[in-house]
């Protein structure tokens, strides 16, 4: 015993230099990291709207209201509104339509739930889910086998603020014609890697610093290979009926709130307000009375409650034509096209009589811009 307490007295260092090392490979492999050599992703907070809360009562959510820049955008549009489209002008829609069933055409698994927490960037999520659904329907309506990807938020968020806004607001947020103007003038980019930038998943950290330095000089040239075709302005429900009826996506730009508990029919009552971007895409009557869903970008799990008429995804939620029209008074509402003057199009062509491109989009798994805006090689 005494020679052991001698070994010990004289190699105490070396000892608690190997029982370091072990102690620190154990936490290493509690963590993950000798398993597959990459440290866990921290994951994105879970949205709290109360984080949100200004003193007011309001909640800033992202959206900025500026009925100027709204002028400006709309003044040098052919189409300064989409009633004087030809889809404007297109007479008779379905009851409803669901452009979420349309997506499901063009991919299996639905419309993602996307979340822009913890920055105020909903213009851009609602924004690229306007042109995501346009995309999906003009997929549907040409029977193109192409592979579809997603788009990047950081980047129309960005484009928005600084190359079209000019650095001009100060913290969070972006103006819906902003970012109209962006994916119309630059374009999109795609959800992948770019050179020394990996898109391939949403990065809040990203969106915020892109969102005060502007869109990368090396981002921009592949931007402008997909950009979106038309944009023009939605006032009123009416409107809005035939564009989504049409296969054209939407965001909607407005100080309306709603309860985040869906009822039995999945719609949300109106309340308080959000400084918010949403995406509408899809339309329901029931007992006459016309409801629209709203695609929010809060994640799966922020709104409870039944999803309502037509399986939609949980992202979202349902509101009657009163209140949607009190949004769409906002004057911030845009429609996407794939295509150069809002061609008019057969509602029921896309989910009845689409057998064509059911065959050939079997495979169709993810979104491509380049798809949508007709610019593959």
């Amino acid at each position: 015993m005494d020679r052991l307490k001698d070994l010990f007295a004289k190699n105490w260092k070396q000892y608690a230099v190997w029982l370091t090392v072990v102690v620190c490979l154990y936490v290493l492999y509690r963590v993950g990291y000798l398993t597959d050599f990459n440290p866990p992703s921290p994951p994105i907070p879970v949205f709290e709207i109360e984080d949100y809360k200004a003193a007011d009562g309001s909640y800033q959510l992202g959206w900025h209201q500026d009925d100027d820049a709204v002028k400006a955008v709309q003044g040098q549009l052919p189409f300064k509104v989409f009633a004087d489209t030809p889809a404007g002008q297109q007479v008779g829609e379905p009851e409803f339509f669901y452009q979420w069933e349309v997506y499901r055409k063009a991919d299996p698994r639905g419309p993602p739930a996307k979340n822009q927490n913890p920055v105020g960037s909903c213009v851009s999520f609602g924004t690229n889910n306007g042109i995501l659904r346009t995309m999906a329907c003009q997929i549907v309506l040409d029977g193109a086998a192409e592979e579809l990807k997603d788009i990047a938020e950081e980047v129309t968020y960005a484009g928005s603020r600084v190359e079209i806004g000019g650095g001009r607001i100060r913290g969070d947020g972006s103006v819906g014609a902003w970012a109209a103007k962006f994916v119309q003038q630059y374009g999109v980019v795609s959800r992948e890697k770019h050179g020394k930038y990996d898109l391939t998943s949403y990065d809040p950290a990203r969106c915020r610093a892109w969102g005060n330095s502007g869109v990368p000089d090396d981002l921009e040239p592949i931007a402008r290979q997909h950009p979106v075709k038309d944009i023009t302005l939605i006032r009123t429900t009416a409107e809005l009926k035939k564009a989504i009826a049409q296969g054209y996506g939407v965001a909607v730009c407005s100080g309306q709130g709603f309860s985040m508990q869906r009822d039995a029919r999945g719609v949300a009552a109106p309340r308080g307000s959000w400084a918010h971007c949403m995406c509408i895409d899809g339309y329901h009557t029931d007992a006459g009375k016309l409801y629209f869903h709203i695609e929010n970008s809060w994640g799966p799990n922020a709104h409870t409650g039944p999803v309502g008429w037509g399986n939609p995804s949980t992202a979202g939620f349902w509101a009657d034509s009163a209140t949607v029209q009190r949004m769409l008074n906002a004057g911030d509402t845009w429609a996407f096209s794939g295509v150069r003057g809002f061609p008019a199009r057969e509602s029921e062509w896309f989910v009845q009589n689409s057998s064509r491109s059911d065959t050939r989009l079997a495979a169709i798994r993810r979104l491509d811009p380049c798809v949508l805006f007709s610019v593959c090689p």
